[in-house]
């Protein structure tokens, strides 16, 4: 294994265009950015140009369209986690990742108004890049699944905007 599905995630969310970028993803140091950094920032050039992967790939998941599935019957998060076998955090961080593509609508609901009203505040200081500075901001009983979703729904309408 080269790296984990989340440094996967962060270069194809942040794009880095050059080696120092790159090293700002979390789980590239000095070693792995020397190996890899070149052919990722190759390969990322690539798709730029409009290369694509030979093998066409779906536009949905089976655990996405299930859980979009799920949420529309009006399931919890939780519900969603124990009915798919799955962690609370990995369902959240699938309906964040949906939120943050513009491939679900981020439903208010999922968060408590006066909670919401926190972290947008906080990441409209602390910005979007990072979720732990956003977390050490904000009272212990906002969770970091709560920061997530509504940090994928601002990153999603900053991806619109751009």
């Amino acid at each position: 294994m080269v790296m984990h599905d989340s440094s996967i995630d962060e270069i194809c969310r942040r794009r880095p265009g050059s080696l120092d970028e790159v090293r700002g993803i979390p789980g590239f140091g000095e070693k792995k950015t020397e190996r890899y950094g070149k052919q990722i920032l190759e390969a990322l050039a690539e798709f730029k140009n409009g290369a694509r992967a030979s093998a066409p790939l779906e536009v949905k998941s089976k655990p996405a369209e299930e859980t979009i599935r799920l949420l529309g019957e009006g399931h919890s998060f939780l519900e969603i986690a124990k009915l798919r076998g799955r962690h609370l955090g990995s369902v959240v961080g699938l309906i964040a990742n949906l939120v943050e593509k513009g491939e679900l609508q981020f439903q208010p609901g999922w968060i408590e108004e006066a909670k919401l009203a926190s972290i947008e505040e906080a990441c409209g200081r602390l910005g979007t890049r990072a979720l732990k500075p956003i977390k050490d901001a904000l009272p212990p009983e906002i969770t970091y699944e709560e920061i997530r979703l509504v940090v994928a729904r601002l990153r999603g309408e900053q991806r619109e905007t751009a």
